[in-house]
């Protein structure tokens, strides 16, 4: 699939809009001059100039009367589109269902779904689907101190 740059830098553009206008609610951090918005604000302001300059010029080309988009072969094959359209659907199940589910649910049951899609055995996805969300709750909660939703089983793991 080709896309054209007026619709992806627009898209871009978007992005970048959207990330700047949300990280005027990030808090200032006492004593510095410069809070947490400064780093994401900085590459989102990017990302917007950048995609208002891509949109510009692939206005300024689409004057050949070119295509803003072009299906390759591999659209016409479902088997294809439903594996990739599984990846943003994974990923916005993930999304909504994560502080109510929490991590350790959300995580393996998106896992699980994108390993069967992708053709992965039954026996190797569960276990995977099951072991690797585990290993990323080490790295982030343990390691990194980044505290992960636990949903449905903060009452298993933290009884009252």
């Amino acid at each position: 699939m080709k896309i054209g740059d007026t619709i992806l830098g627009a898209l871009f553009a978007f992005l970048g809009a959207i990330v700047l206008w949300h990280v005027r609610t990030f808090p200032v951090i006492p004593g510095q001059k410069f809070g947490a918005a400064l780093f994401p604000g900085v590459i989102a302001a990017g990302l917007l100039v950048c995609g208002i300059l891509l949109s510009v010029r692939g206005l300024r080309q689409a004057g050949g009367g070119g295509r803003s988009i072009a299906f390759d072969d591999w659209a016409r094959d479902p088997v294809v589109v439903v594996r990739f359209l599984s990846v943003p659907a994974g990923l916005l199940f993930y999304i909504l269902t994560s502080d109510f589910l929490g991590f350790h649910i959300a995580a393996s049951v998106t896992m699980l779904g994108w390993l069967l899609i992708f053709g992965v055995r039954l026996l190797p996805a569960v276990a995977l689907a099951i072991g690797f969300p585990a290993l990323m709750h080490l790295a982030f909660y343990k390691v990194l101190r980044v505290p992960l939703p636990w949903g449905l089983l903060e009452k298993v793991v933290f009884p009252s």
